[in-house]
């Protein structure tokens, strides 16, 4: 038997209304903490691009440096396969070929690599001196990892 209020009513109406407030609040928590899954998977996936772009970045200044001549290569391929020495790598892999796309320079070598992608990056600041260019970026693709030859060489 419900149990009666001093004005007369049933205190089960409040228990019912109680449960679903307290519903509510847990939806919306749950929403809350899944925005910051995303911007973690993002934060991964840019973590990802800077770690291959300097693989790329230092493959190429690996091959510039090889040899007797300074030379860039003309292919992505043959910083995997050095077609001046077969039992030379540059680079232990080529990263997705559909995620990287070539700089040229102006011989028509390669000169560093940036990523195929036109979304905007989450970090804006706070990089490492040697990608301090990256900073306000509005794409991915502005994120060039180019190697920059030293006088002397």
């Amino acid at each position: 038997m419900p149990q009666t209020s001093k004005a007369g009513g049933t205190d089960a109406g409040y228990t019912y209304v109680a449960m679903l407030v307290v519903l509510v609040g847990l939806t919306l928590a749950a929403q809350v903490a899944s925005v910051p899954s995303a911007t973690t998977a993002k934060r991964a996936i840019e973590t990802q691009i800077i770690f291959e772009g300097r693989a790329y970045r230092d493959a190429i200044a690996s091959y510039w440096t090889f040899g007797d001549e300074p030379e860039l290569p003309t292919s992505l391929d043959d910083l995997l396969n050095d077609p001046r020495d077969p039992n030379v790598r540059h680079i232990r892999r080529l990263y997705d070929p559909d995620g990287w796309r070539p700089e040229y320079s102006a011989d028509g070598g390669i000169q560093g690599v940036f990523p195929n992608r036109s979304d905007a990056p989450l970090k804006q600041s706070g990089f490492a001196a040697d990608l301090s260019d990256f900073a306000g970026a509005e794409a991915y693709e502005a994120w060039v990892f180019r190697f920059v030859p030293d006088e002397e060489s």
